[in-house]
């Protein structure tokens, strides 16, 4: 394969140059490769494919099951240009790390579009967890997360569990990712509302306030101080919370913020309409400020990586019940990653062409094990390559996307560029709004033990 006149992107910067491509790998970035049967590029960015760090495809809570299952969840990433994608292994009770790990791969296995690793989700500690930690590690998981809120389902761990978590995970190579809202402040304000006849959907975010995630961060800073264990903080919504974070790596902990296109492309104003229901996601939107805020943070280099959280339940999943206490949170977001940073970064000179690749790919792939492998445009790396249509204009509409959720919270957003086609490991996976070939295709991978020196 040889792909001929395209802008390649890099964390480092743009070069007119051909990539050529032999057994799924990059042999050539270089301009002016010969060869015959060439992809034409021109007019096009090339840029790695990106590393999703945070999917929920076939996410079973108990009580019910995303739409996406990890056929239909990794086409939407095909045609959104992910090319890896890092999805969530629940620990059910009864279940030991290895047996929830093993459970999820059955599923995915053969089943999936493009390439896939896991993320353990811890949710209870058996007798002999430790060992089992060690092994899940050397097999190739090394990160888990951990919830600090839901109480009273599956996901939450009470702060004892987190730290004895966070005592053995730095020495196992083991990276702990936190869902940090504090239960408590939310049960508080979820009890008020309910008393005041205030459950309506436009009451979601003020049922989960910003200082909930902050006090739960500086709560997980602490744990990581005292027990040395490397923390990434899914999904940060309020600039606080980054803050906090980017103190902790001025002193020297080992710390990530993400954060996610909802947080960066919308306002809490979704939730006074009448769509309200395609916007419930935890934590909820925030005002146009912290908006703006995290814009800064992203544009200072202060957030490191961003993820879709894409959690897909339909329209249909989410019933008739108009009580924001009664709705499943989640949106799907896998395909839609790019093009909206594209539109509300690049294109609005709040990022540059290499803050896009770094965030999406390059800096996901170093954190979770992937780099050198993932995350880059150079011999050796494997040909994950996504080229992007920055001349592609027009509102985002439903029946363009690909998963089986039906809708997208930003359909109607006037978006700039295009996804045109995805390649995956030297193979076309998506091209001209078709996602190609088989959902056998992708791939389990192992990944390296986390190494904080990979942070920068």
């Amino acid at each position: 394969m040889l792909i001929r006149g395209g802008t390649v992107v890099t964390e480092g910067g743009e070069l007119e140059a051909d990539i050529l491509v032999e057994a799924g790998r990059i042999a050539e970035v270089r301009p002016g490769i010969a060869g015959d049967g060439a992809i034409d590029a021109t007019g096009l960015y090339v840029l790695p494919g990106l590393v999703d760090p945070h999917t929920h495809f076939a996410l079973d809570t108990g009580t019910g099951r995303t739409a996406d299952d990890f056929t239909t969840g990794s086409a939407s990433a095909a045609a959104g240009g992910v090319t890896t994608y890092i999805n969530f292994a629940i620990q059910h009770q009864g279940q030991g790390f290895e047996q929830a790990l093993a459970a999820v791969r059955e599923e995915a296995d053969g089943r999936t579009h493009v390439d896939y690793s896991l993320h353990l989700n811890i949710t209870h500690l058996d007798p002999g967890w430790e060992a089992e930690l060690e092994r899940v590690v050397d097999r190739g998981v090394s990160s888990a997360k951990v919830y600090t809120t839901y109480k009273g389902t599956v996901f939450y761990v009470d702060d004892f569990t987190v730290h004895r978590l966070m005592e053995r995970s730095g020495p196992a190579g083991l990276l702990v990712q936190m869902h940090a809202e504090n239960d408590d402040l939310i049960e508080g304000r979820r009890r008020e509302l309910a008393a005041a006849g205030l459950t309506s959907f436009a009451y979601h975010a003020a049922a989960r306030p910003a200082v909930a995630e902050s006090e739960a961060v500086s709560r997980g800073l602490f744990f990581s101080r005292v027990t040395g264990s490397p923390i990434y903080f899914v999904h940060l919504s309020n600039p606080l919370s980054v803050d906090l974070v980017s103190e902790a790596r001025a002193r020297g902990l080992a710390a990530v913020a993400e954060t996610c296109p909802h947080f960066l492309c919308l306002d809490d104003s979704v939730y006074g309409g009448r769509d309200a229901i395609r916007y419930l996601m935890t934590p909820p939107i925030r005002d146009e400020e912290m908006q703006a805020g995290i814009w800064a943070r992203v544009s200072r280099g202060e957030i490191q990586t961003v993820g879709s959280d894409h959690c897909g339940y339909s329209l249909d999943q989410r019933g008739s019940s108009v009580d924001f206490r009664e709705v499943s949170p989640g949106i799907p977001g896998v395909e839609t990653t790019l093009p909206l940073l594209y539109t509300f970064g690049v294109d609005a000179n709040r990022i540059t062409l290499g803050d896009l690749a770094r965030l999406t790919s390059t800096a996901p792939a170093r954190v979770f094990g992937l780099y050198p492998r993932k995350g880059r445009i150079a011999p050796g790396a494997d040909a994950d390559l996504v080229l992007f249509d920055p001349a592609a204009r027009g509102p985002l509409t439903d029946s363009e996307l690909h998963t089986a959720a039906g809708f997208s919270p930003f359909s109607g957003l006037e978006l700039r560029g295009r996804v045109r086609t995805t390649i995956s490991r030297g193979e076309v996976v998506y091209d001209r709004g078709r996602v190609l070939g088989l959902p056998s295709h992708g791939r389990f991978l192992d990944r390296l033990p986390f190494d904080a020196a990979r942070l920068g």
